[in-house]
């Protein structure tokens, strides 16, 4: 049975445009040539690499924050904190087993100036840091993953409290309510004060 064209009702123009296509495609390609096309497809791909983020949207309380998704290792459970004798931080809550693995957890409420949920329906540890440095933060709920361009990231305003502004990169729109973008490397070595 021939094959019909979309366009005309004549099969036969249908069977030479796919001869054309298949020479076209088979044609020798130069290695200059080649060499151009890859390049060019990286830096596409670099340019929207670029251009974009990947954002945990998390809530403590009544603000919407945003983890760096290159920062934010993992979502997990909430798991029993167990207080470390003889540290002062206000911050440092204690220490956590994540996946085998004991790591400090933080109370981010308290460093911004957050107050939380007194009983959170979905509470979640977001596991931050590098393998290094990892921390436990216990937040109230998480939305998810979303891709924000940079160019959408507004100036955070001063009406936010200072404590969430000095560790905001900006502000994110998300469907008529802002989420704060944190600031990730800045925020990394708040908690890591907590520990000396």
């Amino acid at each position: 049975m021939n094959e019909q064209s979309p366009l005309n009702g004549d099969g036969g123009d249908a069977t030479s445009s796919r001869l054309a296509m298949d020479r076209l495609l088979e044609r020798p390609i130069s290695s200059a040539a080649l060499d151009e096309n890859t390049r060019l497809a990286a830096q596409r791909h670099e340019e929207v690499e670029a251009d974009e983020l990947t954002i945990l949207i998390t809530r403590i309380g009544d603000e919407w924050l945003g983890f760096d998704a290159r920062f934010a290792d993992r979502v997990h459970e909430p798991a029993i904190i167990r207080r470390v004798p003889h540290r002062n931080s206000e911050h440092l809550a204690g220490v956590a087993a994540v996946d085998g693995e004991i790591v400090p957890a933080a109370r981010l409420d308290l460093l911004l100036d957050l107050v939380r949920d007194t009983s959170p329906a979905e509470p979640r540890f977001v596991v931050v840091g590098p393998p290094d440095r990892r921390w436990a933060i216990p937040v109230d709920e998480v939305e998810g993953m979303v891709r924000v361009p940079r160019a959408m990231i507004i100036d955070p305003p001063t009406t936010i409290s200072a404590s969430l502004h000095r560790h905001t990169v900006g502000l994110i729109s998300l469907d008529g309510r802002l989420a704060a973008l944190l600031d990730s490397a800045r925020l990394l070595d708040l908690l890591d004060r907590g520990l000396r």
